[in-house]
């Protein structure tokens, strides 16, 4: 197994890629401390975790939220006795053109990407610093590589992600903490699931795989980065979206 008696801090898991992700890297081997603001299915996962022989330990935690974030990770230590990965899932998005954007909604959007990405990779590093190891993954998308035109709130968000990233993975490298990240293109999630069905066709027009992906495809990923075999790769954002270019929009 790739990550076996590794601990994995994980935003996100009450749903979609951030479930899939911690189901997949607990059947790896890894602890889970599994993090979300919505708790009705936290339950559910720890079975799936157990069932895997691995454990898990439930962090309700809004991610914007400084004090809450430290939490986590004093909660993780204490249960677990150190972590060596933070997976940053949690997200929300807004597909509304700028006009109708108001500026609530574009900083809610901005507070839970980017704020609480920078939460979880602030509180982390000491503990990485400390071991001189870690590894974090976050979260990007093809819209923070090519934008969208469906609303700028949530692409300027995984811009800054990928910003972020590239800089973390810059700073920390002395201590041997990889920072990556992977921008899925069109997931079939509870997220995509919202879009209306002019707003599929037109995405669906834009991937040359022509169909949209599966949780599965994202946290296959994010196990290549977590894992030893990706001990040679920081600073990089691993698009895994079905070839995904503006270019191939049909006319």
């Amino acid at each position: 197994m790739l990550l076996t008696d590794k601990v994995a801090v994980i935003t996100g898991v009450n749903s979609g890629i951030g479930r899939k992700t911690a189901e997949l890297f607990a059947q790896q081997g890894a602890k889970i401390a599994g993090v979300d603001i919505r708790t009705d299915r936290m339950e559910e996962l720890k079975d799936h975790v157990e069932a895997c022989g691995s454990e898990f330990l439930a962090c309700p935690c809004d991610v914007r939220d400084a004090e809450s974030v430290k939490a986590v990770f004093k909660q993780a230590v204490k249960r677990f006795g150190h972590v060596d990965m933070v997976v940053n899932i949690a997200g929300v998005s807004s597909d509304r053109p700028i006009t109708r954007t108001t500026t609530e909604e574009f900083e809610r959007v901005m507070d839970i990407n980017v704020k609480g990405v920078f939460n979880f990779c602030k509180f982390a590093t000491p503990y990485f610093k400390k071991q001189r190891q870690g590894v974090i993954i976050n979260t990007a998308s093809v819209t923070g590589i090519y934008g969208s035109g469906m609303g700028c709130p949530y692409p300027a968000s995984k811009a800054a992600i990928i910003g972020m990233t590239k800089s973390l993975a810059f700073e920390l490298a002395p201590w041997n903490i990889r920072v990556n990240a992977v921008a899925p293109g069109v997931i079939n999630t509870e997220m995509v699931a919202a879009l209306n069905e002019k707003q599929k066709q037109s995405f669906a027009k834009t991937i040359p795989l022509k169909r949209m992906g599966e949780a599965e495809d994202i946290s296959r990923a994010m196990l290549y980065l977590a894992s030893d075999w990706a001990s040679y790769v920081t600073g990089t954002v691993i698009s895994v979206d079905g070839g995904y270019r503006p270019s191939t929009v049909n006319p």
